[in-house]
């Protein structure tokens, strides 16, 4: 026989390009693309698998200088669909800026609102059907419920025209979430780390972009490594490996201000791969460049004036 008071299981969504969705696990990525940046991503794991993850996130950012200071801010939404229970988080991104080293090094928190649901009405909870099984358990509601609490991530971004680097904090506060009197459950801490580097080749046509992002909760860890192609700046393809998990195809596009992509996965090993036929994921990125109107002594509204 085997007791476990707590158990730890691993919290954050793990998009496959997840190179575009910075936002989600680093709110130093706030304003960097020195646009206002409008992003979605949906996901849809371990298809054929009842109850499987399905995932959305979306987030708006912009930079924004006040005085002297540089900073970037934002906003996102996250939600996802897993088995009987619902987890939302709405939060808003701030970052500060300062040049370093020919980049700019991103200081970001991200205070928000996690919000998790379970739903154990009658007919989705199945405690089974035989005389051994239990009928009803003090520790699963079997009614349709929910609880919310304060959450908040921090990181550091740093970029240049050549790579960039980042580490995350998630969950810091690793918040506390009652869902029945008697009932609560909370959101572990995760820690994450990237890294990028673009190489442009000998035909100028084409730059290499491999990078990294290594993600953990202490108790789990995920690692992925991967290779993309940019051909023109326009069209991107790549494979990436999440070590012993899975492969990913992926391809993209862009299209003046719309960015769009689309990745594959499909399982390596284990149980996966009788479970599931793989997973999908499409996002879209649309961009508008800032007027970044001129200051002080020389402020003019007129060409004719200089």
């Amino acid at each position: 026989m085997a007791v476990s008071g707590t158990v730890w299981s691993q919290y954050d969504a793990q998009f496959s390009q997840y190179f575009m969705a910075m936002g989600y696990y680093n709110p130093g990525y706030a304003g960097t693309s020195g646009n206002l940046n409008v992003f979605a991503l949906y996901r849809l794991q371990w298809m054929g698998w009842e109850g499987a993850p399905k995932s959305l996130f979306a987030t708006a950012d912009m930079p924004l200088a006040v005085k002297k200071v540089n900073l970037g801010i934002g906003a996102m939404v996250f939600t996802e669909s897993i088995g009987l229970f619902n987890n939302s988080h709405f939060a808003a991104q701030v970052a500060c800026k300062q040049k370093l080293f020919g980049g700019t090094l991103s200081i970001g928190l991200q205070p928000g609102i996690a919000n998790i649901s379970f739903d154990g009405s009658e007919g989705k909870l199945n405690l089974g059907e035989s005389e051994y099984h239990q009928k009803e358990d003090e520790a699963i509601p079997n009614v349709k419920t929910s609880g919310m609490g304060f959450d908040l991530n921090a990181g550091i971004y740093y970029t240049h025209k050549k790579f960039y680097a980042g580490v995350g904090i998630m969950h810091i506060m690793e918040p506390e979430l009652e869902l029945e009197e008697n009932i609560s459950t909370f959101i572990g801490k995760s820690y994450n780390l990237t890294g990028g580097y673009n190489i442009q080749l000998e035909n100028p046509l084409y730059e290499l972009q491999p990078s990294v992002f290594l993600k953990t909760d202490l108790a789990s860890f995920q690692a992925d490594i991967t290779a993309r192609i940019v051909y023109n700046k326009m069209f991107n393809g790549g494979l990436s490996w999440r070590v012993n998990e899975s492969a990913v195809v992926m391809l993209g596009a862009t299209f003046g201000n719309i960015q769009v992509g689309y990745a594959y996965d499909f399982p390596t090993r284990g149980v996966l791969l009788k479970a599931t036929s793989g997973s999908h994921e499409v996002m879209v990125r649309y961009q508008v460049k800032l007027n970044k109107t001129k200051s002080g002594q020389y402020r003019h509204k007129s060409v004719r004036i200089l």
